[in-house]
């Protein structure tokens, strides 16, 4: 990928992120990269194909961050780096949520190809903790799922967080 390309769908991940998919339009994402417009639609034909190409990104950036910490752990090890890693990324400023919830719920009946990209990250992502433990896997996939949504309503709560890694990993 041209280094063009990346600054867009960085700048666009960032916006998207920030602001919603509906609030950005590709202009502003056009703006904030300092591209052109033709340059942008040179690489993204339509603003569908660029949140296409973010929820890929991100579904890349999520494998390669969990395989690296989960590298030859099993089980219960595994697991805690799993939450560990969740709860590091919920302290931080840019944690918005779940771009792919997110993706899910902005759009439209028309945009199958983007609910496919979230649904596809979602399965994998059960699927990847599930393999470390099918009961445990389960139940932790879902207590993460809920986690994402309470500390962006609630904001991040470190004697939650304590409590939830104990609990959820006895």
């Amino acid at each position: 990928m041209s280094k063009s390309a990346q600054k867009i769908l960085t700048t666009a991940q960032m916006l998207f992120n920030s602001y919603s998919f509906v609030g950005v339009g590709v202009d502003l994402i056009r703006d904030t990269s300092g591209c052109s417009k033709t340059t942008m639609y040179t690489y993204f034909k339509n603003k569908n194909q660029l949140i296409e190409q973010v929820l890929i990104q991100r579904d890349n950036f999520f494998k390669e961050q969990l395989y690296a910490i989960t590298a030859g752990l099993e089980g219960h090890k595994a697991l805690e780096k799993i939450v560990q890693w969740h709860l590091s990324w919920f302290k931080t400023d840019t944690f918005k949520g779940c771009l792919f919830v997110r993706a899910v719920a902005e759009s439209t009946p028309e945009q199958q190809e983007i609910r496919q990209i979230a649904i596809s990250h979602k399965q994998w992502l059960r699927d990847f903790i599930v393999r470390f433990d099918q009961v445990r896997g389960e139940l932790l996939y879902c207590l993460l799922e809920g986690l994402i949504s309470r500390f962006l309503v609630e904001g991040y709560c470190e004697e939650v967080a304590e409590q939830i890694l104990k609990k959820a990993l006895i």
